[in-house]
């Protein structure tokens, strides 16, 4: 239980939310709460702390888990883009000479 009065705890599934998610979600959030996240069996246990007295912590909770599932789209869209990113770069590399070291104008 958290001590500080104001505190809000959530839980996530560890199957289904990932860490690094939780992470850059709690950044994000930064101007509202800091959030303490926590390993437990089967989940994360995030206990949420307002910025300032009188937040509602309905609205935080929903502002975390908003963040949450935008954060896990982006890391998804990331991974699953990554191939096609990687052979634009080495493309544009490529046609610049900079990847092999010869002259550009060759």
């Amino acid at each position: 239980m958290p001590q500080d009065p104001e505190a809000v705890t959530i839980s996530f599934d560890r199957n289904t939310t990932e860490l690094d998610a939780l992470q850059r979600a709690a950044y994000a959030v930064a101007d509202l709460m800091t959030v303490d996240i926590r390993a437990a069996a089967e989940d994360y246990v995030c206990t949420l702390f307002p910025i300032r007295a009188g937040l509602d912590s309905d609205e935080l909770k929903h502002r975390i888990r908003a963040e949450i599932i935008d954060q896990g789209l982006r890391l998804r869209i990331a991974r699953e883009t990554e191939p096609i990113r990687n052979l634009i770069f080495a493309l544009a590399f490529s046609q610049t000479g900079l990847a092999d070291g010869g002259d550009a104008e060759e």
